[in-house]
């Protein structure tokens, strides 16, 4: 019989599950107790949320989240990185823990919006740009063709100088001969 600590557990990781954006799931195995605490303040500073959790109450929760083939993925003692704002830094931040933490830390797949993301696919997601960096590469589009507009201004004033500074000395010449 299911305790009520169990039930608000799974209901708990239901909502979450439900309501996170992007989640990747990891074996903390062999990590020493100060390197958890180091982990969670890494994700707890990018505005992530760090939670080991029991496989068994995880599998529930995903399975009645809708998931599809998350419940699968929850095998043995395995924490849950959780996104509610940018998809890709819940994947980029763990497989930078992934290589921090080798071999103790092991990435097991995740759900990026929703769609399932296999084991081996984990690292072609950390290599998504975050929302900043696509934000501040289009704002450096935007501006390029304006900075190449301004620069070229910039050159077609000093030609202009440079022809009225010779036309001021021609006719200073023509002065002097006159």
């Amino acid at each position: 019989m299911p305790t009520q600590a169990k039930i608000d557990e799974v209901a708990r990781l239901k909502e979450k599950f439900e309501s996170a954006v992007s989640l990747v799931l990891a074996d903390y195995r062999g990590l020493t107790a100060n390197e958890m605490v180091e982990l969670r303040e890494k994700f707890t500073k990018e505005g992530l949320e760090y939670r080991v959790v029991k496989d068994t109450l995880a599998k529930i929760a995903a399975e009645d989240a809708g998931i599809e083939g998350l419940a699968e993925m929850f095998e043995g003692p395995i924490s849950v990185a959780l996104a509610f704002g940018d998809p890709a830094v819940a994947f980029k931040l763990s497989d930078e823990c992934r290589k921090t933490y080798s071999p103790n830390y092991t990435l097991k797949g995740g759900v990026f919006e929703g769609a399932v993301v296999a084991e081996d696919e984990v690292a072609k997601y950390a290599a998504l740009p975050t929302r900043d960096e696509l934000l501040t590469k289009m704002a450096y589009l935007l501006s390029s063709p304006m900075r190449a507009m301004a620069f070229m201004l910039q050159a077609k004033i000093r030609e202009l100088g440079t022809v009225l500074n010779e036309v001021r000395k021609q006719r200073e010449d023509q002065q002097e001969e006159a």
